[in-house]
């Protein structure tokens, strides 16, 4: 009989915002980050020395080298989850009691789920153990402390006011003197840790070369510059960088290799079965490190245009929150936010394929009908340096579920990795209302014609199969418009595509088209007016020279997204 164990940390965005401050926003992901890994600085490594378990948690496995003889076996270990067998029940409940009784402890209103269930094969197991996860996750838990009636609550968060310790209190700098439990931990940690100066999650985002030449903001208010140059720069420009950007990406197709891994592994031999498993979880925490660090040095380069000397120690306006896994969440100044969002997207597709490579080699996984990689799918959300956390993290997760409808459908009906797609959008004030209410109540417009939608968010990063009509809303044909407005004899240049947005906020779609079709009239230079139409007809996913086309009971454009691009193009000093 085998036994086997898994947990998951659910909610994160929500843990990480809970407060609103950046100290904790900072200190709350630092501490996950520290939660489980594969090495032994985390704290698994640790309950597990503390209960006299010995595990492979730290080996470093191969399927030449079988798993060692130890009391507990990892099949993952990364991203806020693990996955755990033993041959023997008492050594998993072992670790379940004192693993959770730490989580209780140091997390008390961390959500997770577990499971510990049991199989004649370890598969069996894995498959019991993931249906009552799937189980757990419906069933509510109560955290503990928990506030009464007549108890003080710390405003930020509504929690059961504590007092703050001597380590918090140093953390929080002498401002508050009650805080709710949880925020209590991030200050102490905030203070032990010395975050203020370097922490192991940031790290991983930066490339080995640039440890001590870069370093990262502790407050948005004053450490996102643009340069010692920004006199160059028009007043949008300045407006522009002034704004920030919350990136959020995800993995695609992990599902689909897992599964096909499943199928392919032999379920009667552990140590294969354990060592796939666990190596696919590895490889793909590899290469999502790979390609921050490759963005990350992508936007430095950027940033040493704006005038600054490489020799000097740089502060990048861009704040790292969670790397584990196959996500990736960051806050980043909001002009580098759609470069840095694509550079990851394709350095983790080309890492993915490199670090998945043997298991192809093995013929554990085969190019028949899957991808030989993995892509990655996110949202950018833009919005003022001051915004409150909480109401930006709902709905960057909702845009990065937008691209990834737009990458599952590109891919509908086979077992091939679907294309990485982004989805951006930009918010100026403060809201609780989801996203596709946003979309509906400030981006749907009635006119005489008809109702139209100004945003349609999702595009795919980089062009990779012409072929498909799905494959028509690329970044590369917005930013080709972009680029042709911004000529000074385009036919419609950016100032005309404004004045139609706002004539269409109006209800006035007749007067939106006069603008389009007199600004085509006044241009006389026949390769721009062949190079507009060339840009709307790989835009328009009914591949005509228009601006708008119907779908549904609704008109839909792209202009609001034009819009947000423009303003976000980043511009280097002179």
């Amino acid at each position: 009989m085998i036994y086997t164990y898994l947990f998951e940390v659910k909610s994160i965005q929500a843990y990480l915002f809970e407060s609103t401050k950046l100290r904790d926003v900072i200190a709350a992901s630092e501490r996950l980050d520290r939660l489980i890994d594969s090495n032994d600085d985390n704290l698994l490594f640790e309950v597990l020395q503390a209960s006299g378990l010995s595990s492979d948690l730290t080996a470093k496995l191969s399927f030449s080298k079988p798993a060692a003889d130890v009391d507990i076996h990892f099949l993952r270990c990364k991203g806020g989850a693990f996955y755990a067998y033993a041959t023997q029940k008492s050594a998993l409940e072992t670790l379940r009691s004192n693993w959770t009784l730490a989580l209780n402890t140091l997390f008390p209103s961390l959500v997770y789920t577990d499971a510990l269930q049991q199989g004649e094969t370890l598969a069996q197991a894995m498959d019991s153990g993931h249906a009552q996860l799937a189980a757990s996750r419906n069933t509510p838990s109560i955290k503990l402390p928990l506030a009464t009636t007549i108890a003080q609550r710390y405003p930020r968060t509504g929690k059961l006011a504590v007092p703050v310790g001597k380590m918090a209190m140093r953390g929080s700098a002498g401002e508050e003197k009650e805080l709710d439990l949880e925020t209590e931990r991030h200050r102490q940690a905030y203070y032990n840790l010395d975050l203020r100066e370097g922490a192991a999650l940031q790290h991983r985002f930066t490339p080995d070369k640039l440890i001590s030449k870069i370093r990262y903001p502790l407050d948005f208010e004053t450490s996102f510059e643009f340069g010692p140059k920004q006199s160059d720069l028009s007043r949008e420009q300045k407006d522009a960088i002034k704004d920030m950007a919350l990136i959020h990406i995800d993995g695609n197709g992990l599902g689909k290799i897992l599964m096909k891994l499943r199928e392919e592994l032999p379920s009667d031999d552990v140590n294969l079965y354990q060592t796939g498993f666990r190596l696919f979880s590895e490889a793909l925490g590899a290469a999502t490190i790979t390609a921050a660090k490759s963005a990350t040095q992508k936007l430095y380069e950027q940033v040493l245009t704006e005038g600054y000397d490489a020799k000097d120690t740089v502060t990048l306006p861009m704040r790292p929150v969670v790397l584990g896994g196959d996500d990736l969440t960051l806050f980043c100044r909001a002009d580098l936010a759609l470069d840095y969002a694509n550079h990851f997207n394709h350095a983790f597709k080309q890492a993915s394929k490199e670090e998945l490579k043997v298991f192809f080699d093995k013929k554990y996984l085969s190019t028949d009908s899957l991808s030989d990689y993995l892509t990655a799918s996110g949202g950018i959300l833009f919005h003022k340096a001051s915004h409150p956390f909480m109401h930006s993290h709902h709905l960057v997760e909702a845009l990065c579920d937008k691209a990834k409808t737009i990458t599952k459908a590109a891919v509908e009906g086979s077992d091939k990795v679907g294309p990485d797609a982004i989805a951006i959008y930009r918010v100026s004030n403060a809201t609780q209302s989801n996203l596709a209410d946003i979309l509906t109540q400030a981006q749907t417009h009635t006119t005489e014609k008809g109702d139209i939608v100004m945003a349609q968010c999702a595009y795919f990063t980089y062009q990779s199969d012409k072929q498909n009509p799905m494959h028509s809303s690329h970044l590369q044909n917005l930013k080709a418009l972009v680029k042709l407005s911004n000529n000074k004899k385009a036919p419609i240049p950016m100032t005309r595509w404004r004045q139609m947005a706002t004539e269409l906020s109006l209800a006035n779609f007749a007067e939106a088209q006069r603008l389009f079709f007199r600004g085509r009239d006044l241009c006389k230079d026949a390769t721009l007016l062949r190079q507009l139409d060339d840009c709307l007809i790989a835009l328009n996913p009914q591949q005509q020279a228009e601006w708008y086309w119907s779908e549904g009971d609704n008109m839909h454009t792209f202009i609001n997204d034009l819009l947000i691009v423009d303003h976000y193009q980043h511009v280097e000093a002179k």
